[in-house]
């Protein structure tokens, strides 16, 4: 199957998103890219979380930010489903830990999830210490691999600057002509649609600008058909083994 399901924040669906937990247990069912979101703590670290507050996912509340990492550290992560395993173990993690654990055998698809004008240049620095520039050259999902990713197009520029051989995509809701013209003047190598907007018109027409495309946001059997109808590379997702099975059982 030459479509590529991304472990959107680790097996999120079965164990507690962004955790080692997660990121393990797409690893060991064969799911080598994962998609994983980077923000800053108050004391200036780097946080493995997605959300703008920790509410949703641990036993604590309020704005990542406004937490340092041992505040962090300390909190339940609870993940957003009901689990049937238990994950009491599973704790929030540091950008480095993840870089250097998966280190040589992974794909991260790296989202640049805050605001901070800084975050790009600590990321770009993280990734120079771990090594993972490395395997800046590879192709859009090979693993080991790296991809730095961001909803916001100035962070995505400012990173791209650091770090002109490393691939970057930029999310977007909907795949236009417009976006496609702003990636390529941006200097962006590929562009993530949300996976119920994407035709395989819109598709085509990026590949023809030379940018590679995936898409995001799943929700549903529809959304998974009609992003691998699309001729999109992959997806992130967070059921891979799932989706795996479906698009296995589509094409027969």
């Amino acid at each position: 199957m030459d479509f590529t399901l991304i472990a959107h924040r680790g097996y999120s669906f079965s164990a507690p998103e962004n955790s080692f937990e997660a990121f393990d247990m797409a690893f060991e069912q064969g799911f080598d890219n994962f998609e994983l979101d980077a923000q800053i703590t108050q004391d200036g670290q780097l946080v493995v979380f997605h959300d703008q507050t920790v509410d949703r996912v641990t036993d604590g509340s309020g704005e990542v930010s406004d937490h340092t990492m041992d505040e962090l550290r300390a909190l339940k992560l609870i993940g957003g489903y009901e689990f049937k395993n238990d994950f009491s173990s599973a704790y929030i993690m540091t950008l480095d830990e993840f870089l250097g654990r998966y280190t040589g055998r992974a794909h991260p698809h790296l989202e640049l999830k805050s605001r901070e004008a800084a975050l790009p240049a600590m990321v770009a620095d993280a990734l120079k210490r771990h090594g993972w520039l490395d395997v800046a050259d590879t192709g859009a999902f090979d693993a080991p691999g790296i991809t730095v990713s961001s909803f916001w197009a100035d962070q995505l520029y400012r990173s791209k600057l650091r770090l002109p051989n490393v691939r970057h995509g930029w999310l977007i809701n909907e795949l236009t002509e417009e976006t496609v013209d702003v990636c390529v003047k941006l200097g962006f190598d590929s562009v993530y649609p949300r996976a119920a907007t994407a035709t395989p018109e819109s598709v085509s027409h990026a590949y023809d600008r030379g940018l590679s495309l995936r898409g995001w946001g799943i929700e549903n059997d529809d959304d998974m058909a009609r992003i691998y109808h699309s001729g999109a590379g992959g997806t992130t997702v967070n059921w891979p083994g799932e989706a795996k099975a479906f698009l296995e059982a589509m094409a027969e």
